[in-house]
């Protein structure tokens, strides 16, 4: 029988010890397990903050489509309101020759008077081929002293092949132009009663209205009746016109007859 080892007891005991500690549970780390806890957390809270985020950011590019679809945009009433404002508007647009050819022939129908303004270009006469009516001015037979007056007459004639009946302005303003730039031109006149005409192909009736061998500009042409203290006109060449409304029988059409420029002298 050998004799016993004596740290035998020591080795045993810590045989055992490991034994027992292999089969106990380990000590739980509280600190990692929080830590671990809360970045899985934050890692939580980022995946659900970034899907919200990319989905309030299609709300919001829907809620501006959706807001733009309410938004009207421009229509032709729109630009049609914008373009009678400017045409409305304190200061005129430069007059030019296709103005005046607008305003005689109806696109913008604008008092007789109106249709040659001072310093404008005269409008072109009324075309036969658009008219059954036509318009005609018999100057003065001699030369008119300037800064005065005189009568002329004014021939309104069917050159069609039906009859035409309607109304004729009783006050036909005269224009009196040099070079086709109305130099003078007579205002609205009274409030004569118009006249009743009813002609047959061929036939015409005989108007008669005055003028004056003044000068006017631009500048004296305000929309109303000319300043009554023009200077004379100067001597020379010059051309008669006149406007004459017509309204046909039924009152819905209103034309400007705008007569050829007739030559007459001041002197």
């Amino acid at each position: 029988m050998s004799t016993p080892d004596p740290n035998e007891p020591d080795r045993l005991a810590e045989r055992l010890k490991r034994a027992a500690d292999a089969a106990t549970p380990g000590t739980i780390d509280v600190d990692e397990v929080l830590r671990r806890s809360r970045a899985a957390r934050r890692s939580r809270r980022t995946a659900i903050v970034g899907g919200v985020g990319a989905v309030a950011g299609v709300l919001a590019v829907t809620g501006l489509v959706f807001g733009l679809q309410g938004i009207p945009g421009p229509t032709a009433t729109d630009g049609q309101v914008a373009l009678e404002s400017a045409e409305s508007g304190a200061v005129a647009p430069e007059s030019t020759e296709d103005d005046a050819l607008d305003d005689a022939t109806g696109s913008r129908l604008v008092a007789p008077y109106e249709v040659n303004r001072c310093g404008a270009p005269v409008a072109p006469s009324t075309d036969a081929a658009s008219s059954p009516l036509s318009a005609t001015v018999v100057p003065p037979a001699g030369p008119v002293p300037p800064g005065t007056s005189a009568t002329i007459t004014i021939t309104v004639a069917n050159t069609g092949d039906d009859v035409v009946s309607g109304v004729i302005a009783a006050n036909t303003p005269v224009t009196v132009a040099r070079s086709g730039i109305t130099v003078w031109h007579s205002g609205a006149g009274d409030d004569a009663p118009a006249i009743q005409v009813t002609l047959a192909p061929g036939a015409s009736i005989a108007l008669e209205a005055e003028f004056e061998t003044r000068a006017c500009t631009e500048a004296d042409d305000t929309g109303g009746p000319l300043p009554p203290d023009l200077p004379a006109l100067a001597p020379g060449e010059y051309g008669l016109g006149a406007v004459v409304a017509f309204t046909d029988a039924d009152g819905a059409t209103t034309v400007h007859l705008v007569s050829p420029l007739a030559p007459f002298t001041v002197g």
